[in-house]
């Protein structure tokens, strides 16, 4: 990959995280008010765990595409089980306070979609 390539991805993955957390703002203003805390608190955790397995995903691919002469394992295990740990958190906060609000819930699962479709827009204006 060239220079201009990675800085051309790294533009592309920037605008959907950003967009990405613009979204999540705007719903849970909007579930928040509408619908109350519970579906709040699911909006978030489905909103975290969504964007917990978008970064990991990214990290993947990167990590695919361009692999390290000597990865650490330590370090690659237990950023590994912290993601785990934290997704299981998330998920279990989802179940067990938010009780599947499922306003919130498909909200927040939602929030890297809309910032997807949003970057698909923005490259066809472009063009």
């Amino acid at each position: 990959m060239t220079p201009g390539e990675e800085a051309l991805e790294s533009a592309v993955l920037g605008r959907i995280k950003r967009v990405s957390v613009w979204a999540y703002v705007v719903f849970a203003v909007g579930v928040l008010i509408l619908r109350g805390f519970k579906a709040f608190v699911g909006l978030t955790c489905s909103a975290a765990v969504t964007m917990i397995s978008f970064l990991w995903l990214e990290e993947i691919v990167s990590t695919i595409l361009q692999p390290s002469p000597h990865p650490n394992a330590r370090r690659l295990t237990v950023r590994a089980l912290a993601r785990f740990v934290l997704l299981g958190v998330a998920t279990s906060v989802t179940i067990f306070v938010a009780r599947f609000d499922v306003v919130g819930v498909l909200l927040g699962f939602s929030v890297v979609v809309v910032g997807i479709i949003a970057e698909a827009a923005y490259s066809i204006v472009k063009n």
